[in-house]
Parts: structure tokens; sequence; C-alpha cells
């Protein structure tokens, strides 16, 4: 019985390498082996810094400047949120898990 277990096991395990193989390079979409750039490195990077003082840098394809507040100053102590923060999770504990 050991044996065919054996074998069986030895035969799975030839099949996951074997399709694990096979998807390796799944994620490469584009053939870039014949690419060859017509900029160097310090142009592309003249370019950048270029964009990003004219402000035409784009980030993301979403803009989210407009939802995003300044950082502001916190009136409170590492302390007091600590403590705030532990209050809250008491709470939470024994609201799922009441004494």
């Amino acid at each position: 019985m050991a044996r065919k277990q054996l074998i069986a096991l030895a035969v799975f395990a030839t099949f996951a390498a074997a399709g694990t193989a096979a998807r390796a390079d799944d994620i490469t979409m584009v053939d870039d082996s014949k690419f060859m750039s017509t900029k160097t490195r310090a142009e592309v990077l003249a370019e950048v810094v270029a964009a990003r003082a004219a402000g035409t840098l784009a980030v993301s394809e979403v803009d989210l400047s407009p939802t995003m507040t300044a950082k502001k100053d916190s009136a409170l102590s590492r302390e007091q949120v600590r403590a705030g923060v532990g209050d809250s999770a008491r709470k939470a504990i024994l609201q799922w898990f009441p004494a």
C-alpha cells in the first residue's frame, strides 16, 4: 500500500511542478529583448525634474489632491493617543466577549 501511495505522490508532484513551470513566465506580456532606448538615463531624469517643476507630472491616473488634506499637528500627546487606543480596544473586546 505504501508503494502505491509513493507512486501517486511522485506522479502528483511531477504534474504540479510541470504546471508551475508552464506558467512561470505568464506575467511577461511584452518581449522587450529587442528594445533599444533612444534616451539616456540622465535625459529621462531631466524630463522628470522638468515635469515636476512645471506641475505636469501625473503620479497616478486618479488625481487625489482635492480629497487629501494636509496633516495637522495633533493636540494630543502620544500617551493620550495610546490610552485612547487601549480604551477602544478594551471596549471592542468587551462588546464581543462580555464579562
